[in-house]
């Protein structure tokens, strides 16, 4: 039998997974520095060199540039050293090769530093990583068959597959002269990317946003200062199959961030982004949940065949608090800032977020501490669907007398994504004659209890359309109960 069959090529979306790990590093005090006293904080940045997808796996490495601040045992004013850790972390997942597209964001969530003694440290870093890999994928499916006597059973079901998916290295960078810089030296680069536009023209795609770099600096009197910026930005990229009306998406993922204040007080920065660009397209496939032949027995083999059906995202943003209990009281708040370790919907709808948080301060003695906690997280979220691109805002003020009142707001895309099974049917044959248990060509058959018509017509060899005629029903009735329903048998 002749089969309408229905070929699929889109790309798959394999992986979508936050991950964290660990590295370690021992680094030895220069000769040049004085002994340690006190860890005062320290800051890692990280920068992804290479992201290589191969068979069954993804990995991701690079490096952590680490910036330790102490105060020697002797005084004489805070110290820095950069103790750079290398990291290798692989991602397993199967159906991954070497032509998936991939976007990996990698963030330091936390770093733990320990004096061995006066001139050795142990550092450790914790990363989390924010990826996403899809696979082009090739399928068919069947929606149906030119032979005019098979009863078929079928739903229209609407699909949005990701058919375009491609990941473009793009740069944003900008000197700006920052007030009263002279004489600061960098300690910490952090930079949030927005998206504020992404759309389709005439084979190219237009993508607009802003990168606000946040920098933490220490001056030569040892007062640390938060320097700002934003740089808008836009970039055409080349996509020859894209169309006008096309939904089209982007991510950004930051790579790498060099910073830098120049004598004269000039905040130079070059941040490496990846903008992972997905186009969107809704199809209206024939989705076939059963059929019959009337009278005779049906010789099939088939597959399960699904479709991965991505709607377009919605943005969300929720809040919730904690506070962090301090060694002492802290007079004044410099810095803080908040990375999502993990996050996930609650089974009451709400929003679960582990984020590592950490607040630079100083004491009433004017003295400078951190405090760094892995803190769970509750907020209330009216969003539901697959979680992605979240990132995490955190203002802290002081509490009482020894705590840090840190108020935390989580924004991201979730989408309601969904898989949906469609039959591949491979071959369709006519097979033997349904034998009748009797020569009558209209049975009676009393229905109590609400029965499909569908399940009648088959039961009994017969159609729906006939069923509906003998009975007089209307033409989109699907059930009937409480009734004699006359069944015309077919001869």
């Amino acid at each position: 039998m002749e089969l309408n069959q229905t070929s699929i090529h889109y790309y798959d979306k394999r992986l979508a997974r936050i991950s964290t790990c660990s590295e370690t590093a021992d680094s030895i005090v220069s000769d040049t520095f004085p002994d340690i006293g006190r860890i005062v904080c320290a800051y890692g940045t990280a920068a992804v060199r290479d992201q290589t997808p191969q068979s069954g796996r993804l990995l991701a490495s690079g490096m952590v540039q680490v910036v330790v601040l102490y105060e020697p045992e002797k005084g004489e004013g805070l110290r820095r050293l950069s103790v750079p850790v290398s990291f290798a972390h692989i991602e397993e997942c199967d159906g991954i090769d070497a032509e998936t597209v991939c976007m990996v964001r990698c963030q330091v969530a936390a770093v733990d530093v320990v004096a061995v003694n006066s001139r050795k440290l142990n550092v450790k870093v914790q990363l989390c990583f924010f990826i996403e890999g899809y696979c082009q994928t090739q399928c068919e499916i069947t929606e149906g068959t030119q032979e005019k006597h098979v009863e078929l059973l079928s739903e229209m079901q609407t699909v949005t597959l990701t058919e375009q998916v491609r990941a473009y290295p793009i740069t944003v960078l900008d000197d700006v002269s920052m007030q009263d810089a002279e004489g600061l030296s960098i300690l910490h680069a952090n930079c949030t990317l927005r998206s504020s536009e992404c759309r389709a023209m005439r084979g190219k795609i237009v993508l607009k946003g802003e990168a606000e770099i946040q920098c933490l600096a220490i001056q030569e009197d040892d007062a640390v200062r938060v320097l700002s910026n934003t740089t808008p930005f836009t970039q055409i990229l080349e996509m020859p199959e894209v169309e006008e009306q096309d939904v089209v998406c982007a991510q950004l993922a930051v790579r790498e961030i060099d910073s830098r204040i120049e004598p004269d007080g000039l905040l130079s920065y070059t941040v490496s982004v990846t903008a992972l660009i997905t186009v969107r397209r809704t199809r209206t496939l024939c989705r076939i949940k059963d059929l019959y032949l009337p009278g005779q027995t049906l010789q099939m083999s088939e597959e399960k065949t699904t479709l991965h059906s991505m709607p377009p995202s919605v943005s969300f943003t929720a809040e919730a608090s904690e506070t962090l209990q301090t060694a002492q009281h802290a007079a004044h708040i410099v810095s803080a800032e908040a990375i999502c370790c993990s996050a996930k919907h609650s089974a009451k709808g709400d929003l679960q977020i582990t984020a590592a948080i950490q607040v630079l301060y100083l004491s009433d003695e004017q003295q400078l501490y951190a405090v760094s906690r892995l803190v769970p997280l509750t907020m209330p979220c009216l969003v539901a669907g697959e979680l992605s691109d979240i990132s995490l805002a955190v203002r802290a003020s002081a509490a009482g007398e020894t705590g840090v009142m840190c108020n935390v707001t989580a924004a991201g895309m979730a989408t309601a994504e969904e898989r949906v099974a469609f039959r591949h049917i491979t071959s369709l044959e006519e097979g033997e004659t349904q034998k009748k248990t009797a020569d009558a060509t209209l049975l009676l058959r009393y229905i109590q209890e609400e029965q499909q018509l569908w399940e009648i017509a088959k039961d009994c060899g017969t159609t729906m359309e006939e069923i509906r005629r003998v009975n007089d029903l209307p033409a989109d009735a699907t059930g009937v109960s409480h009734m004699v329903l006359l069944i015309p048998m077919q001869v």
